[in-house]
């Protein structure tokens, strides 16, 4: 992530899986904070960013 721009792409992508309550990204410190139900894995969210083929996400 490099702008503000970003950050709303991989808020967007993390908000699409099911379970997400909210998402929030910083591109300045290359972090996404997630709240989520307990069903929510690592992997799918993982998944959902890099399948925007922009980003890529590491767990």
């Amino acid at each position: 992530m490099t702008c503000n721009h970003c950050e709303m792409r991989v808020k967007k992508a993390l908000e699409s899986v099911p379970g997400v309550k909210s998402a929030k990204a910083d591109h300045k410190k290359g972090i996404a904070v997630i709240e989520a139900e307990d069903n929510v894995t690592t992997e799918a969210l993982v998944k959902a960013v890099n399948d925007t083929e922009l980003y890529e996400a590491q767990a």
